[in-house]
């Protein structure tokens, strides 16, 4: 594929800064460092693996492999949190959450009260919350100290969860409920609910946030429109156009745009926060399972396990802008804070790709030695939220 030119020099200069902040904060001295390069958790990719104990950590500045993680158990999801410099893993064996300290390497367990099927970090970074969704049941855990905090048990069988402003309340989607329900955290108590736009027959499936972060976004079980809700008046305020199936509603890193693949229409629509009632429809492929926005938001990665490909979109143009073969299934990836890279982790072979925002190209494959869980980077490209 031939290289896109290169962005304009007011985006070299905003990435530049960007590039600056980020090496600032490195040179800022470790705790206790598991490895004396830690300086910054951000500059650090970590890939658990599915099958082992171990997390493949990759330094995004060198472009190397560093001494690896572990997080003794075999983990059913893993999450990366800034704030305290820790990964978190639930075990897909037993009712175990890991809290791993990735500048000493140490590990705190601690018991849940059942299997947590969804990892969710808060976002001032002080607390997760592991959510075990067929017993209805939200356990909030300290990050700060390590500890259990809070169990919210008697809960309608749960699909997602999402944490508000400050981390004082939870917004959950669950059967039973019409619209989206509201925990009070402090309280630890459902408290209200926030009817969606129209009344949908399944409830709500998924939530997420406005590309500005002040409002949410609930879409239907099973797809089709999608409402926009304010949570400080509590009620909808607008309802976005998509289909049943829609797979998925992800914020661009500026919060320019809101993405949201069709996996039925093969589509992808993007919104303009500015005019979300007006998407633009681009052709894409079966079988999409995300959205990465990339280079200050000029270009968007949309990865297709169907078709073992990674679609590509200038945002700029709007407009489609190539694709690149993978060699095998993709995984969930994540996107370095500066917004230059895409890392994005393939199940078998067992590896790891960086795609360069800017060429739109892979500028290394990184084998791995089992398959991958995820590409996991903290405090990952997103200005808004």
């Amino acid at each position: 594929m031939t290289p896109t030119p290169p962005p304009p020099a007011g985006r070299r200069q905003v990435l530049a800064g960007l590039a600056g902040a980020l090496g600032a904060a490195a040179a800022a001295p470790a705790q206790a460092a598991f490895d004396p390069a830690l300086f910054d958790i951000r500059r650090y990719v970590y890939i658990p693996s599915a099958t082992t104990p171990d997390v493949t950590v990759i330094d995004a500045d060198t472009g190397r492999i560093v001494p690896s993680l572990q997080t003794d158990m075999i983990a059913r999801q893993v999450v990366v949190d800034r704030a305290t410099a820790k990964l978190i893993a639930t075990d897909a064996a037993s009712a175990t959450v890991s809290l791993v300290d990735v500048f000493a390497g140490t590990i705190r367990k601690l018991a849940l009260p059942a299997p947590a099927e969804r990892l969710t970090v808060g976002i001032s970074g002080r607390l997760a919350a592991a959510s075990d969704l067929a017993g209805g049941t939200i356990t909030l855990i300290d990050l700060n100290d390590g500890r259990v905090d809070t169990v919210i048990a008697g809960l309608p069988r749960l699909r997602d969860v999402m944490f508000g402003a400050q981390d004082t309340v939870l917004y959950i989607a669950a059967e039973s409920l019409d619209g989206i329900g509201v925990i009070d955290v402090a309280n630890a108590r459902l408290s209200h609910q926030v009817a969606t736009f129209q009344p949908t027959r399944a409830g709500v499936g998924a939530l997420a946030r406005t590309p500005n972060g002040r409002q949410i976004l609930a879409q239907p079980q099973g797809g089709g429109p999608i409402s926009v809700l304010d949570p400080e008046q509590g009620k909808p305020v607008a309802q976005l156009a998509a289909g049943p199936g829609a797979a998925g509603m992800f914020p661009s890193g500026t919060g320019t745009f809101l993405l949201v693949p069709d996996n039925d229409e093969a589509t992808l629509s993007v919104f303009r926060t500015e005019h979300l009632e007006n998407p633009v429809a681009l052709p894409g492929a079966a079988g999409m399972i995300g959205v990465y926005t990339a280079w200050l938001d000029s270009v968007a990665f949309v990865p297709s396990a169907a078709g073992s490909r990674l679609l590509i979109y200038d945002l700029d143009a709007l407009r489609p802008a190539g694709e690149i073969a993978l060699a095998g299934p993709p995984l969930r990836g994540a996107v370095t804070p500066d917004s230059r890279t895409l890392y994005l982790p393939v199940r078998d072979p067992p590896c790891v790709v960086a795609v360069d925002g800017a060429s739109r190209t892979v500028s290394a494959r990184f084998d791995l030695a089992s398959p991958p869980l995820a590409a996991l980077v903290a405090g990952g490209w997103g200005i808004c939220h």
